[in-house]
């Protein structure tokens, strides 16, 4: 449980901003929904992560992977478990943790290789890192959006961290 309490359903529902979002609310989204007008601004970027041109299978592994290198085990417990029912593979998050095995297609290593330097050491990430993706044929547009999708999870792993969850 954690270490505050999320906004029930019910005064979320209330809140003029946040009524037509989905519900019931996840409880992430109810944690942050404790300030109303974070969740209002934090929405639109939490949906457009769901709208790159990532296929599902390949935005949960980057998310799961991070989620992993964060050790946030909320997030990846969630983000594990979709992946496993995507990929029907129970081994996932070990494939995922031993990934330069080649267990996967040369685009998602590479990215995933990109998301363990964005992570593990960001001021060491170059320009060839951003080359190596353009050379599996990432356009610039889809490497700012495996860069957003990777700092994204960065960044709700640290709510999810530094609230308990």
């Amino acid at each position: 449980m954690p270490w505050i309490k999320p906004a029930k359903q019910t005064e979320i529902r209330e809140h003029e901003a946040l009524k037509n979002m989905e519900q019931p609310m996840p409880l992430f989204n109810r944690l942050i929904a404790n300030s109303p007008s974070l969740l209002e601004a934090f929405s639109p970027i939490q949906q457009a992560v769901k709208e790159t041109f990532l296929t599902e299978i390949q935005r949960e592994s980057l998310i799961t992977f991070v989620s992993m290198r964060n050790g946030c085990d909320y997030c990846t417990k969630s983000h594990g478990q979709l992946l496993e029912e995507l990929t029907d593979d129970e081994d996932i998050l070990s494939k995922l943790s031993g990934f330069e095995e080649g267990y996967f297609d040369e685009s998602l290593t590479r990215m995933l290789r990109y998301a363990l330097k964005l992570t593990a050491k960001p001021v060491q990430v170059n320009k060839e890192d951003v080359l190596a993706l353009k050379e599996i044929g990432l356009s610039e547009t889809q490497i700012v959006e495996v860069n957003h999708v990777i700092a994204y999870t960065s960044y709700t792993n640290q709510i999810s961290i530094g609230l308990g969850l």
